[in-house]
């Protein structure tokens, strides 16, 4: 390859842009990758629409029709990818059987980096889902194997990845925002304090087990109101709680609404594989936190400084209570926050290690064939 020539590069994706994996850990980054030389390529597993189509209740001939489609168009992907220098692939190329797309892929294109942000390799502890039967949870340690560099978004999961291949080889790369598109918002306060949480309907049993202190602090205080986006709606009594739908669209002006962000979780090895994204939203708008010291979330968040860490009932009511009477407590985490964000999540931050890995892992053999 000349030094004129672009390196191309060929992201494989499993949703298109709505997934927050896809969103956060490809297309945000393909601005700058482009403006520095790179030709993106991103192929998501199905188009928007047809995405939309799989998580309806009901239709199970056409989300079989649109699998088919799908693996079809994997087999295009396959022939594609001797077209390009590195092939970039996010979580899996497809979610059924064994790895053997990602051993095609890799056999075209002669370079891979393997991207994971979540604990893929474990069946999940509280979400049943029935095509799990049809995955295979050893695809993760085969595709480790078998990538020439992997990235991960957290400590935890490079601890995973470094089983099965060399610290060298391994590179943290945390899920981050543009923080010239998430930026705090003035907080009018008008007598009520929200308290909010973003997520997936899978993460809705974690908020479950937070019953308990959000009817003490209802109790307790009269003007709080409890705003839940993306999770899947549960009996919460008379609390005044809203299950509000996400929204792309809207996901940052519907975040700065927070007055409090919340991200509990239980402590397993599900949960310690996660990448601690939602604190990461809350604090990049200047919203401050409180949230369980798993995982990521011990390295996003300095206790007392820039959120807060609650484990038992008694310690969630005593955090949240205490920022609901402290509003210059609030103002200072969310101040602190804001600038870890800045200096350590953000777009800026993480794009040019992006770029120089990318980079490297395609010429570390050597010059790239000429096509």
């Amino acid at each position: 390859m000349s030094a004129a020539a672009a390196l191309r590069v060929l992201f494989i994706v499993p949703h298109p842009i709505e997934g927050p994996s896809s969103r956060f850990r490809v297309y945000q980054f393909q601005p700058y990758l482009e403006a520095h030389g790179i030709e993106v390529t991103v192929r998501p597993l199905v188009p928007s629409r047809a995405a939309m189509r799989l998580y309806e209740p009901g239709g199970l001939v056409a989300k079989a029709a649109i699998t088919t489609i799908a693996a079809a168009e994997r087999l295009g992907d396959i022939l594609r990818a001797g077209q390009f220098d590195v092939v970039y692939l996010l979580r899996e190329a497809f979610p059924f059987g064994p790895p053997w797309i990602e051993h095609a892929l890799k056999r075209r294109a002669g370079r891979l980096i393997f991207d994971f942000d979540d604990a893929i390799y474990l069946r999940s502890l509280v979400y049943r889902n029935p095509l799990d039967r049809f995955r295979d949870f050893g695809k993760t340690e085969a595709i480790i194997r078998l990538a020439d560099h992997v990235v991960v978004g957290s400590r935890h999961l490079q601890e995973f990845a470094s089983r099965f291949t060399r610290q060298d080889n391994i590179t943290i790369v945390p899920t981050v925002v543009d923080t010239d598109v998430f930026r705090p918002a003035d907080h009018l306060q008008l007598g009520t304090l929200t308290i909010g949480w973003i997520g997936t309907p899978r993460g809705s049993s974690y908020l479950r087990g937070l019953l308990g202190a959000m009817r003490h602090l209802c109790r307790r205080f009269n003007h709080l109101r409890f705003v839940f986006i993306g999770a899947e709606p549960f009996g919460v009594g008379d609390l005044p709680v809203t299950f509000q739908p996400w929204r792309m669209a809207t996901e940052v002006a519907d975040i700065q609404a927070f007055d409090i962000g919340l991200m509990p979780l239980t402590d397993d090895e599900e949960t310690r594989g996660k990448c601690g994204f939602k604190l990461i939203e809350y604090m990049s708008l200047g919203i401050p936190t409180v949230s369980s010291p798993v995982g990521a979330n011990c390295d996003i968040v300095e206790d007392g400084r820039s959120g807060l860490f609650a484990t038992s009932e008694a310690e969630w009511i005593a955090a949240i209570g205490e920022l609901i009477e402290r509003p210059d407590l609030r103002r200072t985490l969310a101040e602190n926050g804001r600038r870890r964000v800045v200096a350590s999540y953000s777009l800026a931050s993480a794009a040019p290690q992006l770029l120089r890995l990318i980079t490297a892992a395609a010429l570390r053999a050597g010059s790239v064939p000429s096509r």
